[in-house]
């Protein structure tokens, strides 16, 4: 083999392999107080910032954002969530805490029985009902897509909620005071969850599923485990990678993210994913700044992952992980080809599989997004690339992803 291909097949593993953080705050001002990132709709991805405060969105991976008017005028929200068509976000010390948007936010709508004058700290749904969760009020659901809301609070011993999960047809909503509470019938009513969990551990920090388990974490550091639906509860050794404590959690599709901190040398956080319910982990924290990392939302669009810096560091504001990695699944394809390799101001596609090519994304040697374009594609133009090793990311219509190294 001579030396040249030898030189070109290792810089081609180096891009297959490569995935590192950039920043991507073009059109965002003033992140002298940080970033938040608020999640998302079908098309558009949501931040703000907390010098302002200000609201934007992006409708291409965050490479590009737009100024839009919060829901309140001076009232940045706290979280966002996707449901039934619509975009909802949820405030803190407002009138109205939840407003929803079909447009994502050029409009502005309020809701019917919300909650007033407390947090909404995060939605979730189960089957076609949507809940909300808040700091002093309960929970509450809707079960027309979210246009009417009301109190689901029926048994529930505390009312700050600072999370809530499901696992299969059940709902459990952590308190800090009165640790769990669980409902098998849609939030119309609770019980208590907590067999198995010591007295000074109700104050909690997260509940999560991995697989079939249930995970509960307590602020004073105490840790939990239930392999039968919230009925019962046994001690857990976090794994080493928890440090700390988990930070923050993440769940989207297939895909789960947290946040943990650690010592070593000085408090450092990391971030982690598993694509296994959390049989393995993947540190993805790489060239992040993660002795303040101090994230304020993490979440996954268009297969990137996503996290924003908060006040503790600020002028960072939002990354995003480029490259091959946090994605659908990764096929073989031998019946999409492109051409001519080496390329010059086009790439052509031959497709013969039975799935739609719906988006094409060209990396370049340093893991930077060098071209996109989506919609059924046929052919893209690349006249604006500079010579050089490029690696092709295909979408197809299924979901999944065919990668192809071409050189210009």
């Amino acid at each position: 083999m001579k030396k040249s291909t030898i030189s070109l097949l290792f810089i081609l593993i180096g891009i297959a392999g490569l995935a590192q953080w950039g920043p991507v705050n073009n059109g965002i001002g003033n992140l002298t107080s940080g970033a938040k990132l608020l999640g998302s709709s079908a098309t558009h991805l949501f931040s703000g910032t907390l010098a302002g405060p200000k609201m934007y969105r992006s409708n291409d991976n965050g490479n590009n954002w737009s100024e839009i008017q919060p829901p309140v005028t001076g009232n940045l929200p706290e979280c966002g969530y996707y449901f039934n068509g619509k975009y909802f976000s949820g405030l803190s010390s407002s009138m109205d805490c939840i407003f929803t948007t079909a447009d994502n936010g050029t409009t502005w709508n309020t809701v019917s029985g919300g909650p007033a004058t407390t947090w909404v700290r995060g939605f979730i749904h189960l089957q076609d009902i949507l809940f909300a969760y808040t700091s002093s009020m309960g929970v509450y659901r809707s079960t027309d897509g979210g246009s009417t809301w009301s109190t689901a609070n029926n048994g529930i011993g505390n009312l700050n909620i600072i999370f809530m999960e499901t696992i299969n047809t059940k709902l459990f909503a952590a308190t800090i005071g009165g640790g769990l509470f669980v409902s098998d019938d849609h939030g119309s009513s609770w019980t208590s969850s907590n067999n198995g969990i010591a007295g000074g551990d109700l104050n909690a920090e997260l509940v999560w599923r991995m697989g079939s388990n249930l995970y509960y974490t307590a602020q004073g550091g105490g840790s939990y485990v239930s392999s039968n639906e919230g009925a019962n509860w046994t001690a857990w050794a976090k794994p080493a990678i928890m440090g700390l404590g988990v930070l923050e959690f993440c769940r989207k599709g297939t895909h789960l993210y947290f946040e943990s901190r650690h010592f070593a040398g000085g408090l450092r956080d990391s971030l982690y994913m598993s694509s296994d319910e959390g049989s393995s982990w993947t540190n993805i924290t790489g060239n992040l700044l993660a002795t303040d990392l101090n994230a304020s939302g993490i979440t996954e669009f268009n297969g990137y992952p996503f996290i924003a810096y908060n006040l503790m560091t600020p002028g960072n504001g939002i990354y995003r992980r480029d490259g091959p990695t946090g994605i659908p699944t990764v096929v073989n394809n031998n019946n999409i080809e492109l051409y001519p390799n080496p390329f010059s101001d086009r790439i052509l596609l031959l497709n013969k599989s039975k799935e739609e090519v719906t988006g094409i994304q060209i990396y370049d040697a340093s893991g930077r997004t060098a071209l996109s374009c989506d919609g059924v594609i046929t052919s893209i133009v690349t006249s604006s690339l500079k010579p050089g090793i490029y690696l092709i990311k295909l979408k197809l219509a299924n979901g999944t992803m065919v990668y192809r190294k071409m050189i210009k």
